[in-house]
């Protein structure tokens, strides 16, 4: 990146890259607060390649739509403290003034809004918002802008589009919302784009066709995108790889075939284990998480997670565990992972203990947990256990 004589910013063309279209190294966003710093973001780092998929997956609260927004340089302000890098095509974009993100927003760099009733003006017609950033950004006269904005409709799939230009938000269905906000976030042809929720509050099937439409646009542009999503089931299958968030850090991150296949964060396990599936019996009670998220004020000392695991040991409460390698493109941040030796013998050990997180994990009834699991020595995280 380099300005022009005019003062304009200049990228390269993202198809002359050699490496990935965005870096992001230890990222942090804190809130100043009247209790304290909140830890939104709290040392978040990944790369993402050109054309590529990432899934940023986790409950309400883990600090997902912070990060898409600390990405685009979104927030701003006095009580916003950040630090790390954001590398955008090669370039820092992170120390970027105010004036020069708004030369990157929207022609590089895009967002979906999570709830298109509030991110869409309700006082202005579709096709003013529609057409404001082909004018603004690209330069179309009315005329020029009024014909794209129709293509664009046409593109995301609304039914007559020209005369929806001049529909205000509240007429249409959340659907057909989502829609907009999706061609306004495509018209300037970014090369990133960031889809923060974009399928909440719709209906399965609708849900279904946003996520398509978001494929088939990605496919037809050669778009990257960030999917920011608190459902494992919608990434599993539109995603290269996927990020899980707890706490305001990546607490596991893996290509999605192998994510799915081995997890390894018993967090990780947890969200997939309350997944609804269609094999489970009528009237089954759902596999909802134990407890709530921590205060990003006060988190706890060790490991997040902790208070809620189901393998969760004295080491944990004690010492954060940093991200570990378990194969090619496969972190993961625990002391006892799912799948190992030393994590059967955690579970096993806090099952016969009738530790709360333990029970809940498994379905066992406190006062039958002691018959049905045999005492265990107590683990330890180096895959060792002690008498």
């Amino acid at each position: 990146m380099s300005p022009k004589a005019d003062g304009q910013l200049r990228f390269p063309d993202v198809a002359d890259l050699n490496g990935p279209i965005l870096e992001v190294e230890n990222l942090t966003t804190h809130f100043q607060s009247d209790r304290g710093l909140v830890r939104a973001v709290d040392g978040v780092s990944f790369t993402l390649d050109r054309g590529r998929t990432l899934g940023v997956v986790g409950e309400s609260g883990s600090g997902k739509t912070v990060l898409s927004r600390s990405v685009m340089g979104l927030l701003q302000g006095n009580r916003v403290v950040k630090g790390g890098t954001v590398r955008y095509a090669g370039h820092e974009i992170s120390a970027l003034s105010p004036a020069e993100l708004r030369q990157v927003w929207a022609v590089q760099i895009a967002m979906v809004f999570q709830d298109p009733m509030t991110a869409l003006n309700p006082v202005v017609r579709i096709g003013r918002q529609v057409t404001e950033g082909l004018r603004i950004r690209l330069g179309l006269d009315r005329k020029a802008a009024t014909e794209t904005a129709v293509a664009l409709l046409e593109s995301v799939g609304i039914p007559s589009p020209a005369a929806r230009l001049r529909n205000y938000p509240h007429e249409l269905s959340g659907g057909m919302r989502q829609r907009v906000m999706i061609a306004i976030a495509l018209a300037c042809g970014p090369k990133l784009l960031l889809a923060d929720e974009p399928t909440t509050g719709l209906d399965v099937t609708v849900q279904a066709q946003i996520l398509d439409l978001l494929g088939e646009q990605q496919q037809e542009r050669s778009m990257a995108m960030i999917l920011v999503t608190h459902d494992l089931g919608v990434v599993a299958n539109r995603t290269d790889e996927i990020a899980v968030m707890y706490a305001g850090k990546i607490v596991e991150k893996a290509p999605t075939t192998e994510l799915f296949a081995h997890t390894r964060m018993p967090y990780t396990e947890a969200l997939l284990r309350s997944i609804p599936r269609l094999t489970d019996p009528s009237h089954m009670r759902l596999r909802a998480i134990p407890g709530r998220p921590p205060d990003l004020v006060n988190p706890p000392a060790g490991c997040r997670f902790a208070p809620r695991c189901p393998y969760v040991q004295e080491q944990c409460r004690q010492a954060e565990p940093p991200l570990r390698n378990a194969g090619p493109g496969h972190q993961f941040a625990c002391w006892f992972p799912v799948g190992s030796s030393e994590g059967e013998q955690a579970l096993a050990y806090n099952l016969h203990h009738k530790v709360p997180a333990a029970l809940a994990f498994t379905g066992t009834r406190a006062d039958n947990a002691l018959a049905a699991v045999p005492p265990e020595p107590t683990p330890t995280g180096d895959g060792e256990v002690a008498s």
